[in-house]
């Protein structure tokens, strides 16, 4: 082969690997689920009640079994999405009250610059989901109510919208 040949191959093997990156089809979002039925979904925002959920602390996720069947959800979800507990009135569950005072003592805390606990407040409110995540571990049966959307970002991981333990058998939408 002479060095035109070889020159040529190369330009042309550099062309085609270009173009196939170039072409390469970005991550498409799992669609939601099939327990996510139109009465469910608004503006592709799924609502459904959890039987009971597991927690990994590492990737930050939660995995829970909707009430009534269907395949089991993982959901992860931005400190805003957590939201305290409503309807139980003076009635929740320890784990649940837990999840409230979770909630108020990190919302208190300073992330103010000049605050000399600021980095470890800080810390603390990005890491609140998942402190929320393992008490949800402990919540009974039917408690936790999740609304998600589909997450480009996270192949088989859905968005949190919000998260709320709400008494079973309480509406959910």
């Amino acid at each position: 082969m002479t060095a035109e040949c070889r020159r040529a191959a190369i330009t042309i093997g550099a062309a085609v690997a270009a173009l196939a990156l170039s072409s390469a089809v970005p991550a498409l979002a799992d669609p939601l689920p099939a327990i996510c039925v139109p009465a469910n979904v608004v503006d592709n925002v799924c609502t459904a009640r959890l039987t009971s959920v597991t927690a990994d602390a590492v990737n930050g996720t939660i995995t829970g079994a909707p009430v009534g069947g269907g395949a089991a959800i993982t959901l992860a979800g931005q400190g805003d999405a957590y939201l305290k507990s409503a309807g139980f009135g003076d009635s929740a569950p320890e784990s649940v009250q837990r999840w409230d005072s979770t909630i108020d003592n990190v919302s208190r805390l300073s992330v103010d610059q000049f605050d000399p606990s600021w980095y470890a407040n800080a810390k603390t409110r990005v890491f609140m989901p998942r402190t929320l995540n393992d008490l949800a571990t402990q919540f009974p049966p039917d408690v936790l109510v999740v609304r998600f959307t589909t997450d480009d970002a996270s192949p088989g991981v859905f968005r949190l919208v919000s998260i709320q333990p709400t008494p079973p058998g309480s509406p959910i939408n």
